[in-house]
Parts: structure tokens; C-alpha cells; sequence
């Protein structure tokens, strides 16, 4: 089960969002971890609008031998590599450090987007590609303990 949406404006989002929390439920996952997925999904479609320039967003359901039943959200995009991925990872940061308060104004976030991915999903990496780059996080209904 592959769902892909193409993402060139944030509106786009909205799509790959609903058809995140429409998998998720499919899947049986819980209606708190729908919303997690939806909301992880809509942060990377956006990321990509915003960064990215353009690119699409990928869904897949996934059945992992050790984890079981899953999604797969990987964002690919032809914008530039990140610097430093674990520093954008951070709330109020980029990927080149810490965001001043006329940027966060300026660019409508808090730069709290990646941040949310992270704590919405059980992991998170990206890698780059011919074309730009692709950020892979991975949902699993039953999530592993974190330790």
C-alpha cells in the first residue's frame, strides 16, 4: 500500500495529511497516533515547500519482522542537503543553529518542525539523493521503548 503526493506549495500538505491519517487508520493504528502521523506528515510536506522548493510526499504501510505494522513517510525534495541534521532536529533551531526571533516572525514557525517529527514518529533520518534529498521517519503501532 504506497500513497504519493506531490508537494510544490504548503496547500499540498493538507493532502498528504489526510491521506496519512486515512493510512494510519487503516492500518489500526489509535486515534492519538493518526493525528501524530498526520501532523509528522503534514511538518515534512511543508518542510519541503518551504526548503525543498519541490518534491513529493511517500506513504507506505510496512509489516517490520521486529517492530511489526508501520508507516514509512519519506519527503523527498530537490532543495540543498542539510548541514547539520541532529541541529535541526532541535526546537528553534535550523540546521545551521539557533533562529532569531525576526527570522521564526519572518518565516511563519518556530522552527519546531522536525523537533515534532521526531517525537511523533520512532525514527527519523535523512540522505542525499541525485536530484536533492530524502527524510525518512518511521511510525510503528506498537512503538519500541525509547531508552
Amino acid at each position: 500500500m504506497v500513497r504519493r503526493h506531490r508537494v510544490e506549495h504548503p496547500v499540498d500538505a493538507f493532502a498528504a495529511r489526510r491521506s496519512a491519517m486515512e493510512l494510519a487508520s487503516e492500518l489500526g493504528f489509535d486515534r492519538l497516533a493518526c493525528l501524530e502521523i498526520a501532523i509528522a506528515t503534514s511538518e515534512l510536506a511543508v518542510n519541503i515547500a518551504k526548503y525543498g522548493v519541490r518534491g513529493h510526499v511517500t506513504l507506505e504501510a510496512i509489516d517490520d519482522p521486529r517492530h511489526g505494522p508501520g508507516i514509512v513517510i519519506v519527503a523527498s525534495d530537490c532543495g540543498p542537503p542539510f548541514h547539520d541534521f541532529e541541529l535541526a532536529k532541535k526546537d528553534g533551531f535550523d540546521d545551521e543553529g539557533p533562529l532569531s526571533l525576526r527570522w521564526v516572525v519572518g518565516r511563519h514557525g518556530l522552527g519546531a518542525g522536525l523537533g515534532a517529527v521526531m517525537r511523533f514518529t520512532d525514527e527519523l533520518g535523512w540522505e542525499p539523493t541525485a536530484e536533492g534529498k530524502n527524510v525518512r521517519a518511521v511510525r510503528y503501532r506498537t512503538r519500541p521503548s525509547r531508552g
